[in-house]
């Protein structure tokens, strides 16, 4: 649902070392020459200038660099990116912003969070993955635990007073017990948000080989769940509760940035594999997207030729991909899905379109369906998310 603002994704495709569970755009960079950062944000800057304008009115409501590893940037070039995206677009008529920075929890960025607040990041996202040295090696993490502790510690020294934590759940070697000591460590940092993601074997990657050739020892399936509930329950415990499936927050503290991809709102997307979701349009009912190239040499040399820096033109979505999104996505919400805003874009009642799949869930259990309609996610359910959610497409 469209909110009349937008959100803007800037993303920095360098990496110490590539992770081999990730396979994200990155390039490797152990150490970012000066030129090649700055040729880069001159690429970003420019890419804004050309891409701004079907979202041009609209007020912003957050930028988010992510990756990659964008705390890898001096303050400096944060500090461009950040007057350039204000610039190119007015503010909130009520203030309201969020500028997130994703961080990996190594010293040279440690060192570059006063710089980070003074650039105007209110929010950081640090990249702790784990609290325990094995599993991190495990990972393929370039930090160590104690890493992960002293970046929170500083980034509450240099003023930052939103912090969200990352963990990883079913990582190779990972059983329940360690998860619970992985809580109680970052619950010591009292976080405003932690991200939970449970450990997805992506195609083409290291862990997908290994896995196939039996080498990951990797939670079972009921293991897992039991992972995600117990970080449900102590994170809950905690104060955090959680408005996403993999999200748990403090009231008041949830990301503005990724709720705009749950809600389906606008974000104009720059830099090498960006995505972007473009307003609805009398060519484009339903919105668009469009993703860019993944290959940073292409991405360059495509911005530096004036040309787009998509990897071809925009998906127009139809009626029937937006409607399944628009549950699914819904869905993955505390909140749940709204069926008078469903009806206003659609036409009709999620049940107009979805009537047997939606008796079915509700029936097993999986689906809550309230007095006015409103759809939402049963403890089974969010279990078992990815089976609800293929029902919708």
């Amino acid at each position: 649902m469209d909110d009349g603002r937008v959100g803007v994704y800037v993303h920095v495709p360098f990496c110490e070392r590539i992770c081999p569970y990730c396979d994200f755009a990155v390039e490797k960079a152990p150490r970012l020459p000066a030129a090649r950062e700055a040729a880069y944000v001159d690429a970003l800057l420019a890419e804004l200038g050309r891409r701004a304008g079907p979202f041009a009115a609209r007020p912003l409501a957050s930028l988010y660099l992510g990756g990659g590893t964008p705390s890898l940037l001096h303050p400096q070039s944060v500090e461009r990116i950040a007057a350039a995206v204000r610039a190119a677009f007015p503010p909130a008529p009520d203030g309201a912003f969020e500028l997130t920075l994703e961080m990996n929890p190594g010293t040279t960025e440690r060192a570059r969070l006063a710089g980070f607040r003074a650039a105007g990041v209110d929010r950081l996202s640090v990249g702790i993955q784990s609290f325990d040295d094995v599993t991190l090696k495990r990972l393929g993490r370039a930090h160590r635990a104690r890493d992960g502790d002293d970046a929170l510690d500083a980034a509450r020294a240099a003023g930052f007073e939103n912090v969200s934590i990352d963990l990883i759940l079913a990582a190779p070697g990972q059983r329940l017990a360690h998860v619970a000591r992985e809580l109680e460590r970052a619950l010591a940092h009292a976080p405003q948000h932690v991200s939970v993601y449970m450990l997805t074997i992506e195609p083409g990657t290291p862990f997908e080989r290994a896995a196939r050739r039996g080498a990951l020892a990797l939670a079972g399936e009921d293991e897992a769940a039991d992972m995600l509930a117990l970080a449900a329950e102590r994170l809950g415990a905690a104060g955090l509760f959680r408005y996403e499936i993999s999200s748990f927050a403090r009231p008041g503290r949830e990301a503005l940035h990724n709720r705009r991809y749950w809600e389906r709102r606008p974000v104009l997307g720059i830099g090498v594999g960006a995505w972007s979701s473009e307003p609805s349009s009398a060519c484009a009912p339903h919105g668009a997207r469009r993703a860019n190239v993944r290959s940073l040499a292409a991405y360059l040399a495509r911005v530096g030729a004036g040309e787009p820096a998509a990897d071809g033109p925009p998906e127009r979505l139809d009626a029937r991909t937006a409607r399944g999104e628009a549950v699914f996505l819904a869905l993955r919400t505390a909140a749940g899905l709204a069926p008078e805003g469903f009806a206003a874009e659609f036409g009709g009642p999620p049940r107009a379109f979805f009537g047997a799949e939606i008796g079915e869930l509700v029936a097993a259990g999986l689906l809550d369906e309230g007095p006015d309609g409103r759809l939402r996610l049963m403890p089974r359910g969010i279990l078992l998310s990815d089976s609800v959610f293929e029902r919708f497409v």
